[in-house]
């Protein structure tokens, strides 16, 4: 849903911005889908204000502790599952030796 024509200078206020924001979910589909009221908002100061609402993707440096890589590892079934479904946490597993501890690997016999 990109931006169908170049809006006039001043179109995005802050109401206006926060109008198209709520169109969106994460601020990645807010700056593919209408890059003039994310540029505007973030030159402005806007931007933490304006997608208050909208899910955090990435989570802060240092989140994936063992612990935290472990509750997210439980909603999978697979190792390769989990790479796809949390990339993230699986690179900080992979990282730290804890895969085989989560995904425990199976003795055929």
């Amino acid at each position: 849903m990109k931006d169908s024509k170049i809006k006039p200078r001043g179109f995005w206020t802050k109401e206006n911005c926060q109008k198209e924001s709520l169109k969106y979910k994460t601020r990645f589909e807010f700056l593919k889908g209408s890059r003039g009221a994310y540029e505007s908002s973030r030159r402005n100061g806007w931007l933490d204000d304006i997608c208050s609402h909208m899910i955090e993707i990435l989570k802060p440096r240092g989140y994936w502790t063992k612990e935290n890589c472990q509750k997210e590892s439980l909603k999978y079934k697979t190792r390769l599952e989990f790479r796809k479904g949390t990339s993230r946490a699986y690179g900080s597993s992979r990282k730290n030796g804890w895969l085989d501890e989560f995904f425990p690997k199976t003795k055929k016999g």
